[in-house]
């Protein structure tokens, strides 16, 4: 007769799994900031949007020195090292928003309103004639508030979903070096405005 075999399941494994069913339960909104420099921060700009619509992004700001994307959260490290291949980050910064509270309280308001407008539907099957208007006042009420607040339950997952990236970029001026590099061996040019000269052709 074969011995059954028992499997006894590692604590520290049971505690991973079940820390990381907590965590994946919370809803977060991501935020990540990047400072870099480069030449041409127009081109780079381009180049990041063209990257983030590849993966499902999209942009919501984009002027001289400021652009704003939002980004699937599972690409986030994708579209941070076409940054890095890009220009120089200078500087980062994150932060995290909890909306776990706001996302349960939407979700109990919903669920209270979806009940007392059941209590309505019963009772537009026996009350008088009379009350029907005043009911149907009540049911047109509740069904805009569930709407609105599922808009705004909808809202928070999708800003969960995504994750909001600011890039403030600054011009790389030219080094000292650079510039004396340019510099003619002739003093004379050196002093000379050439674009005066270069009007009259």
């Amino acid at each position: 007769m074969k011995k059954r075999r028992i499997f006894q399941v590692n604590p520290l494994i049971l505690l991973i799994m079940v820390l990381t069913m907590a965590v994946s339960a919370q809803v977060t909104e991501q935020r990540f900031t990047f400072d870099i420099r480069t030449a041409n921060i127009d081109s780079i700009f381009q180049q990041i949007i063209l990257s983030a619509e590849s993966k499902g992004g999209y942009f919501t700001t984009y002027n001289d020195h400021t652009l704003s994307l939002r980004v699937p959260v599972g690409q986030l490290q994708e579209i941070q090292k076409t940054i890095a291949d890009l220009a120089e980050i200078v500087n980062k910064s994150f932060s995290n928003i909890d909306r776990t509270a706001d996302l349960e309280r939407y979700a109990l308001q919903i669920e209270s309103r979806q009940k007392l407008m059941d209590k309505y539907l019963d009772l537009v099957k026996t009350a008088p004639f009379a009350e029907l208007q005043s009911i149907e006042r009540e049911l047109v009420s509740l069904n805009a508030q569930i709407e609105g607040l599922q808009g705004g339950k909808l809202g928070i997952e999708r800003r969960a979903a995504m994750v909001s990236i600011t890039i403030h970029a600054g011009r790389i001026s030219t080094s000292p070096e650079q510039r004396a590099s340019t510099r003619s061996p002739f003093t004379w040019i050196n002093w000379t405005d050439l674009n005066s000269i270069t009007e009259d052709f």
